[in-house]
């Protein structure tokens, strides 16, 4: 029995298929054994074995891996001899290729997902490990890694809802049996335009008390925050504190022994950008009890039939309500009004007269925080006189030289 070349070598690309083919001749079919490095040849789909009539027996290995390299033998044996062929299979590795690598930027969106692709190719398919700055990557719920198989395989990091611990430069580590390289680094940067988790709302304050304004802010990286008063910037001084945490997007403005006259009004917290600033704008109100400015007189005089003003100056919030009195009975509000520009309160008398109009006169004031009452005002009402000539009767007098001359009136009042 004759076998063909006692040895010869073999090779095949990692995952693809081959063959080794064995052909005996002799007068009688032989058997055939085959081993691989020495043990019984393994028994799985991946390999199979056919025998043709010429007798050529050949073994089929199926997507070959590296732990099929090695040497492979086929022993014929027939009633007249026995005759053995040896195969030596290399596997040939492919080693990586990156055929699209990672731009050397990146501009992600806070609280969105980023997505990084690299394109590689090689035998056996290249392991990947993914690096941010000198740290691995492990995949977790959110950091995730995918690989998509074509000619060129695709492999991608993909990490939801970036945060700013999440910037740094990204790089890839890629390797197979064939060699290893590494990517190019991609610098994440993360960015957000801002935005009003939480507005500030309107204050309701005492007078004396502490106001305290709250919001929260998500953007990135962290913006200059002002808080102006009726349009003026506010400055961190005795009395006003400014405070932002720039890891929870907490920004605070406290106004210590806050004051009707001095901080009443818009608030405004304005979040400035490269281009242009975003801003809420909300109310201060700072209640005050009434307390009186000017006072009215104590005396005042006026001639009967003409009219006559009270007037009593007031500040207060929320703007306080007034009652008039006349001589400790109230007064109908037609005659009351209120010049707000000048939070001046008044009271028209009209026609005055003696019985109507004569007495004390007071103002009581009032809102929500608190009540005041003016002194009272004594308005004295003036009647007119008239003189009735009761003597001499004529109109014409003729007076002698020396003599006496009299005139005799009566006063009346009224």
């Amino acid at each position: 029995m004759e076998a063909p070349k006692s040895v010869n070598d073999q090779s095949c690309v990692f995952g693809q298929d081959t063959q080794i083919s064995w052909k005996f001749s002799g007068i009688e079919k032989p058997q055939v054994a085959r081993s691989f490095d020495g043990q019984p040849l393994p028994t799985n789909n991946r390999f199979q074995v056919t025998e043709t009539g010429d007798e050529t027996s050949t073994l089929s290995i199926l997507q070959a891996e590296l732990a099929d390299q090695g040497v492979y033998t086929a022993r014929a044996i027939n009633a007249v001899g026995e005759a053995e062929a040896t195969t030596k299979l290399n596997i040939v590795c492919i080693k990586p290729v990156i055929k699209a690598d990672l731009n050397a930027a990146l501009q992600a969106t806070k609280g969105e997902t980023m997505t990084l692709n690299i394109a590689v190719s090689g035998i056996p398919k290249p392991d990947i490990v993914w690096m941010r700055d000198n740290d691995e990557l492990t995949p977790n719920d959110r950091i995730q890694v995918t690989i998509l198989t074509h000619d060129v395989d695709i492999y991608t990091l993909t990490i939801l809802n970036m945060q700013p611990e999440d910037q740094g430069e990204y790089s890839a580590k890629i390797s197979n049996i064939g060699g290893s390289l590494q990517s190019n680094k991609c610098k994440v940067t993360i960015s957000k335009s801002p935005v009003f988790v939480v507005k500030p709302t309107i204050q309701k304050v005492k007078q004396g008390e502490t106001a305290l304004f709250k919001t929260q802010i998500d953007e990135c990286p962290p913006p200059k925050i002002s808080w102006l008063l009726n349009g003026k910037e506010l400055i961190t001084k005795e009395g006003i504190q400014v405070q932002f945490d720039d890891t929870t997007g907490q920004a605070n403005l406290s106004i210590s022994n806050v004051d009707l006259q001095q901080h009443a009004g818009s608030i405004t917290c304005r979040l400035e950008k490269p281009y242009g600033y975003q801003e809420e704008t909300f109310q201060l109100a700072v209640l005050a009890a009434p307390i009186i400015i000017t006072e009215l007189p104590k005396e005042q005089e006026i001639v009967s039939g003409q009219d006559v003003t009270l007037k009593v100056v007031v500040r207060g919030s929320p703007r306080p309500s007034a009652q008039w009195f006349f001589k400790d009975r109230p007064i109908g509000t037609n005659n009351a009004s209120i010049d707000e520009a000048n939070d001046e309160y008044q009271l028209l008398i009209k026609q005055a007269t003696v019985t109507q109009s004569e007495g004390t006169y007071q103002v009581v004031l009032k809102n929500e925080v608190g009540e005041v009452q003016s002194i009272p005002c004594l308005l004295t009402v003036l009647e007119p006189v008239k003189l009735t000539r009761v003597k001499p009767t004529s109109n014409i007098i003729d007076l002698g030289e020396g003599k006496a001359f009299d005139i005799t009136v009566d006063l009346v009042w009224g």
